[in-house]
């Protein structure tokens, strides 16, 4: 089975140890006792086949119908409906957002010049420009961030944003497991497992709960980013955990300003790339040969000629 990532956890459970001894008599004496020891557990997220891509799609499709027969609107029908009623922001808000976008641009450029100089040759007032900036540019990604959230909750009940978070969960059930290659929602199908996933919950297992967490967080990245490279994920996986604005003066100057421009999500998409089934064969079915019945021709009627058809 083929892995796209792979992940650790920490658990404290009761191991049990032998320890030996010797006796006065000089007779060895095993004793055995329960100690508890944080455990690694791995788990690992199985790349997706062909087949349950298809099973995906189809599953998504079924669900954005059930949707929109219990009366959700689709996404385009509520762009419609926000359009006629002048869109989602107001003047005020779009000049704004424009120009919180516009300032980081600027801050970014200003940053690029200052990273470019060695630390040594920075002057006290370029040195308290760098750090403004830098704090600039994290707290305007926070308000952009909070700024595309709110706009996207705008479009929370819609049918198809219904159907994708059920299509994630199904990804979830399906790509969940944990070592060695064993299903962490048992079951034989979708049911099955949806009833694990009740019981889990149910039981309040706070290393369970985080595990589900953990797979529902980097189910949904996966969803998103739609790679199939399990490098490339885990690099997308790396910067969306370990970015940090403060690490840059401590890389090469090329580098900085790669990574302070840098946006791997937006990247040219990697072209998924599922583990091929084996085709099943298919007998060939023998047609029937189609019996011609002869046509029987119709001896032409002689009319005398007219004066149009001559």
């Amino acid at each position: 089975m083929k892995k796209l990532y792979e992940f650790t956890m920490t658990r404290e459970e009761a191991v049990k140890e032998s320890e030996t001894t010797k006796n006065d008599k000089g007779e060895e004496i095993t004793t055995t006792k329960e100690v508890k020891k944080d455990v690694v557990k791995k788990f690992f997220l199985r790349k997706p086949t062909r087949k349950l891509f298809d099973e995906a799609e189809l599953y998504y499709g079924v669900k954005l119908a059930e949707g929109i027969k219990e009366g959700l609107l689709t996404r385009a029908l509520l762009q419609k409906r926000f359009s006629n009623d002048g869109g989602t922001l107001g003047d005020k808000e779009k000049e704004e957002w424009s120009k919180l976008y516009s300032d980081v641009f600027d801050k970014q450029v200003e940053m690029q010049q200052l990273l470019i100089k060695d630390k040594s040759d920075r002057t006290s007032e370029e040195k308290v420009t760098l750090e403004e900036n830098k704090e600039f540019i994290q707290n305007a990604r926070s308000r952009i961030q909070e700024f595309e959230m709110q706009q996207s909750s705008l479009y929370d009940q819609t049918a198809e944003n219904r159907a994708r978070n059920k299509t994630i969960l199904w990804w979830v059930l399906n790509l969940s497991y944990k070592e060695p290659e064993d299903v962490f929602f048992a079951g034989e199908d979708f049911d099955d497992k949806i009833r694990s996933y009740d019981r889990m919950e149910e039981a309040e297992d706070e290393f369970e709960a985080e595990c589900i967490n953990k797979f529902f967080y980097y189910v949904s990245f996966w969803y998103v980013s739609k790679t199939g490279d399990p490098e490339h994920f885990k690099k997308l996986i790396k910067f969306a955990e370990q970015e940090d604005l403060d690490s840059l003066d401590d890389l090469p100057a090329d580098e900085a300003l790669a990574k302070l421009t840098e946006d791997p999500v937006k990247e040219d998409p990697v072209k998924e790339e599922p583990v091929e089934e084996e085709p099943v064969e298919e007998e060939p079915v023998e047609e029937e040969p189609v019996k011609e019945e002869p046509v029987k021709e119709e001896p032409a009627s002689e009319e005398p000629e007219t004066n149009e058809e001559k």
